[in-house]
């Protein structure tokens, strides 16, 4: 039986990219449980103490940058993470193209493969791209100089015009 499931085993994977998942699968598991243990240590120390709220000078001194050097930070961040999502979303984009040129449309196993590969860099393109978000958020927020929340942000309107904006607004 052993050896059955193992022959099953391998051709499957050679159709579907089942060992990538199931590595996936232990990542994301990984994460969550990590997640779970950050809630917890932190459920615990908010009820216990009232947290002191800073001014906003109050918090850009706590980081112990100047207010420029960490908008300047923040910006190159910002565009090194866009700039690997572009890559990222070029290559979704260009992936079909180059295997529909490189292979004939009929083999299915290539195909399938490529929309799994599409997917995962897809997804991946999704976590820069709320990366730059964040240091957008950052920047917005330095530059109006107050706490703002992530939705006072969005609300502003202009927030996917200045997330894609590549230079400074300062």
């Amino acid at each position: 039986m052993k050896k059955i499931g193992k022959k099953a085993w391998f051709a499957a994977n050679l159709v579907l990219p089942l060992w990538e998942a199931g590595r996936m699968v232990n990542a994301a598991r990984y994460a969550a449980e990590k997640n779970v243990e950050r809630f917890r240590r932190l459920l615990p120390a908010t009820s216990r103490k009232e947290t002191e709220i800073l001014s906003f000078d109050e918090a850009v001194a706590a980081s112990g940058h100047s207010r420029e050097s960490l908008m300047r930070r923040y910006l190159l961040a910002k565009r090194i993470w866009l700039a690997m999502f572009v890559v990222a979303e070029s290559i979704v984009i260009l992936l079909p193209v180059g295997t529909l040129l490189a292979a004939p449309p009929g083999s299915g196993v290539l195909l399938i493969r490529m929309f799994s590969l599409m997917f995962m860099i897809s997804a991946f393109a999704g976590m820069l791209f709320v990366c730059a978000m964040k240091n957008q958020f950052h920047l917005w927020q330095l530059l109006s100089q107050e706490l703002g929340s992530f939705t006072q942000w969005r609300a502003t309107g202009s927030w996917l015009k200045e997330l894609f904006s590549w230079r400074a607004p300062f």
